[in-house]
């Protein structure tokens, strides 16, 4: 018998609840990127209505982690090298805009703030919980792009960016990213946001997603458990070649 990937929800008429499982189980890869979710399935893992489900399913489609498909069904968003790249040319200027209007805007308690928040990041990578750090460096950049005061900007940006955290919480779980690289990474943004430079905010970020996206979208592989099994089977072969006399 399957084992539950699924933790079942008592309160069947809270929505948020569904959306909310599924994305951690998405996130921790419990559910890969491209599978396709059957709603009855669903229904009956987590305890709840068909009709409970299609709500959370519909939640997680506005925050661009699922694609449903009329008369075919829906899956988790397939994340391609070139659809990466897609989101990541969008990304990154939208980003800089959201950041450099919120640099203009950021008080001091602001910045207290988002220190709180990578706290958080930092406590999460300390303990090696993967989903915890996805989340929580999300909650950081969702925070600089609330500060813009652009409701619009949030919302394009939350749909094009939530499914690239959950790439790359994937491949933190399975061991491409030093989580404490993670953390050190957000300290030049910091620093960026309070200089209000928009050649050095743009610079940052870019450093930022190159250091997260380059190792993938430069080895010649399409998907991401393609490029992890070829990583651990060159940390195997490493090991072997150490372990010789």
């Amino acid at each position: 018998m399957e084992r539950a990937r699924l933790t079942p929800i008592r309160n069947a008429t809270v929505k948020s609840h569904v959306a909310a499982s599924l994305r951690e189980a998405i996130f921790s890869g419990r559910i890969g990127l491209g599978e396709p979710l059957r709603e009855l399935h669903l229904a009956r893992e987590l305890g709840v209505s068909q009709a409970s489900v299609r709500e959370g399913l519909h939640e997680l489609e506005i925050g661009g982690l699922v694609v449903r498909t009329a008369n075919i069904g829906t899956r988790v968003t397939t994340l391609s090298s070139q659809e990466i790249r897609d989101r990541l040319a969008v990304r990154l200027p939208l980003e800089v805009i959201a950041a450099e209007s919120a640099s203009l805007r950021m008080q001091e308690q602001d910045f207290d703030h988002l220190g709180e928040l990578l706290g958080k990041l930092t406590d999460a990578t300390r303990r090696n919980a993967y989903y915890e750090s996805s989340q929580a460096d999300l909650a950081v950049h969702r925070l600089i792009w609330n500060l813009s005061g652009n409701r619009v900007l949030v919302r394009t940006l939350d749909q094009i960016t939530t499914p690239l955290f959950a790439f790359i919480s994937i491949l933190r779980r399975k061991g491409v990213h030093d989580l404490k690289h993670v953390v050190h990474s957000h300290d030049p943004i910091v620093a960026a946001l309070r200089s209000g430079n928009r050649e050095e905010i743009e610079q940052v970020f870019r450093s930022h997603f190159e250091s997260s996206y380059d190792a993938f979208l430069n080895s010649g592989f399409e998907d991401c458990d393609s490029f992890t099994q070829s990583l651990k089977a060159k940390r195997a072969s490493s090991a072997r070649k150490r372990s010789l006399p």
